[in-house]
């Protein structure tokens, strides 16, 4: 495959950097930003709350008595200018860099572009590094946004409101008097001109097919100035509070990522003078195979915040079910102390047994929607809790689960209850509790009344895990607020599911759901999720059936499909409005995280009947689209969905936390969870 291969898959794909309070840096392997989220800076608060400061740059650079812009934006019938043209070569990881040259490219003129981000400030620091045989000058203007990262301003804002531009040597501060936001940049040399320009009619073409507001328009207060040798960087950095000593925060911000992976040709890894000659152009590996696994684990580290883990950029926040589902990440990534204080923290938050869904910008609009996200806290104790010595955090944290299953099995005011065969139904009603949780005009596309299959099985294994644990604590009876049960209650209600599993079973495989005691049987992942977990309830052959089922309708290189495409609803593309995109959300459409329950399920089936070697290769051919696009650097994070039929883009969120995670529980599946003191 050729450059224009590499090319092609690179520069439409994106990139995210990001710190530890869920503020971020996203853009386009071409940097034309093609959706409002994309930008430079956008910062969070400690509620996590972001909002969009720095949306791009204008950079011309003097050359030879030649003028080249090395930026592009997206207008409503154009890109203007033509810096995309001038890129030859983006790297995506561990951080973007991008190389620009004349056209057509030579060693005569070379600048690479770096953006990286503080790992716990909103601080982003953009360099340029001047390879060319001569000095060049260049003219930075910042594209400054002031809005939360949801919105956009009206074309006309910048006119209408009043701001405020103060400059102090190698410092500025651009403030909008309406809202009190502020940007500040700080330079390492040259020299800031107060010079206002306005960036009018900004097109964002991905959030015109979804259907929302498209157009704005963004402000320059300034130009900076400055000249480069050959040989010579310097760099700009971009924060929401001003930066007392710029040095100290730049050297943080190299040292975050002196240990990153980085590709073998990145300028990085170049210990003589860069050129042409040393950048692979052919579509090739550009990081060594062995390095994979450490990839993925810098992926993996942009979701993780201080006491929680980010859903996904640019416009999740975190999220319950997400968060417990991803997490099991963290063992593989020794990060134990972490894992459990996201149990605790989770634990606090409780209502009634259930854990919050949305933990949303901001700390408002919390809601308790999902049956499944306390279910998952039950198991991702069972990961760790043979890995806990402090008793005292054994106790609280089965405290936490105590409030789980009392309310789950006794609770009736809940939209669920278990019913008198042991199982969990979802009540009649505009609820979408299950992982399939899409809703139009406030109706559930997939509602899954009735008893879905992963929500019982992951009931069971909650019931399992707190029976294991009360028998080690020696506990028999137990107290909530308005609820009193004992361990035999919950014995009582294994024994139930056990004689109630046979439900499930149709033609010797798992359907979907129970609903008016017939079974659903549509073809949906929701088998594989029921057959990944620790305790399980029907035989071998009943999940090797169901397996191979899910294999055979759904399977797909780039994740699990929603449902079967023989289905009437089956949608082929994830495409169109919002509306239209939530109708296809869970019907068909393909998602990358299921690929850790079907790896896991296959796992558990063919442990003891295949060779360690052979389920190895399996494995890798179920991952290997991923892992060559890593590998060859299309990608730089994994993302939330793909289109049904013959899947290709990446669709959805560009980075999705359970995506990455699924390929490090695929990359780990042999280990035992062992965390180093």
């Amino acid at each position: 495959m050729d450059y224009n291969y590499y090319y092609n898959e690179v520069m439409h794909h994106e990139w995210v950097i990001s710190n530890k309070k869920g503020g971020y840096s996203l853009g386009c392997g071409n940097l034309v930003n093609k959706r409002k989220y994309n930008g430079l800076l956008i910062a969070a608060d400690d509620k996590l709350k972001r909002t969009h400061i720095v949306q791009a740059q204008e950079e011309k650079v003097k050359w030879r008595s030649k003028e080249i812009f090395l930026d592009s934006n997206n207008y409503f019938e154009c890109i203007f200018p033509d810096g995309y043209e001038h890129i030859v070569k983006t790297w995506l990881l561990p951080y973007p860099a991008v190389l620009y040259s004349s056209i057509p490219k030579s060693d005569d003129f070379l600048i690479i572009k770096e953006i990286k981000m503080h790992p716990t400030k909103n601080i982003v620091k953009i360099s340029f590094t001047n390879c060319s045989m001569t000095s060049v000058e260049l003219e930075i203007r910042p594209k400054f946004s002031l809005r939360d990262h949801h919105a956009v301003n009206s074309p006309d804002i910048w006119d209408k409101i009043s701001t405020e531009t103060k400059i102090d040597g190698s410092t500025a501060c651009f403030k909008r008097n309406d809202t009190g936001l502020s940007g500040f940049a700080t330079i390492s040399k040259g020299e800031i001109r107060e010079d206002k320009i306005i960036f009018k009619n900004v097109f964002y073409p991905s959030d015109s097919m979804r259907g929302y507001d498209a157009m704005e328009s963004l402000v320059s207060p300034y130009g900076i100035y400055f000249k480069l040798d050959d040989g010579d960087s310097a760099y700009i950095l971009y924060s929401d509070e001003p930066i007392e000593d710029a040095d100290k925060i730049s050297n943080e911000i190299d040292k975050r990522y002196s240990k990153s992976t980085y590709p073998k040709d990145h300028p990085k890894t170049c210990k003589s003078k860069f050129s042409l000659e040393k950048v692979y152009f052919t579509d090739e590996n550009i990081f060594a195979v062995k390095k994979y696994p450490n990839i993925l684990s810098e992926m993996f580290n942009s979701f993780i915040l201080k006491d929680d883990i980010i859903a996904g950029y640019p416009w999740f926040s975190a999220w319950g079910r997400d968060t417990m589902i991803s997490m099991k990440a963290l063992l593989y990534e020794n990060k134990l102390n972490l894992y459990l204080k996201i149990l605790d923290k989770y634990g606090k938050l409780l209502h009634k047994g259930m854990l919050p869904n949305v933990i949303s910008e901001g700390g408002e609009g919390t809601n308790y929607n999902s049956i499944d996200a306390s279910l998952w806290y039950a198991i991702r104790l069972h990961d760790c809790y043979h890995l806990i010595e402090d008793e005292k955090v054994k106790i609280k944290l089965f405290g936490y689960l105590t409030e789980i299953i009392g309310n789950y099995g006794f609770n009736k005011l809940l939209p669920f209850f278990t019913g008198e065969d042991g199982l969990l139904e979802i009540k009649l009603g505009d609820d979408a509790l299950t992982w399939m949780d899409a809703k139009v005009y406030n109706k559930p596309v997939t509602p899954r009344h009735g008893k879905p299959v992963e929500i019982n099985a992951l009931w069971y294994n909650a019931l399992n895990i707190f029976e294991k644990i009360a028998k080690e604590q020696n506990k028999k009876s137990f107290k909530l607020k308005y609820i009193k049960f004992k361990l035999k209650d919950i014995t009582d209600f294994i024994h139930k599911i056990e004689s109630s599993a046979h439900k499930f079973v149709l033609h010797n495989h798992l359907a979907d759901r129970i609903e008016n005691n017939s079974q659903i049987d549509e073809f949906r992942p929701n088998v594989l999720i029921a057959m990944s977990l620790p305790y399980q309830l029907w035989s071998l052959e009943v999940m090797e059936n169901s397996w191979k089922l899910a294999h055979d309708e759904l399977f797909t290189p780039y994740g699990i499909r929603t449902l079967t495409p023989r289905n009437s609803s089956f949608k082929k593309k994830f495409i169109g409005s919002h509306t239209q995109l939530d109708i296809a959300y869970h019907q068909g459409t393909v998602w990358a995280w299921l690929l850790g329950p079907f790896i896991e399920s296959f796992y558990y089936i063919n442990k003891k009947k295949m060779k360690k070697a052979e389920i190895k290769s399996a494995i890798e051919m179920f991952t290997d689209k991923f892992k060559q696009g890593i590998l060859k650097g299309h990608i730089a994070s994994v993302a939330e969905v793909w289109d049904g039929d013959n899947p290709h883009f990446p669709k959805g969120c560009p980075a999705q936390a359970w995506s990455v995670a699924a390929l490090i529980i695929a990359e780990h599946i042999f280990d035992k969870i062992e965390v180093k003191k």
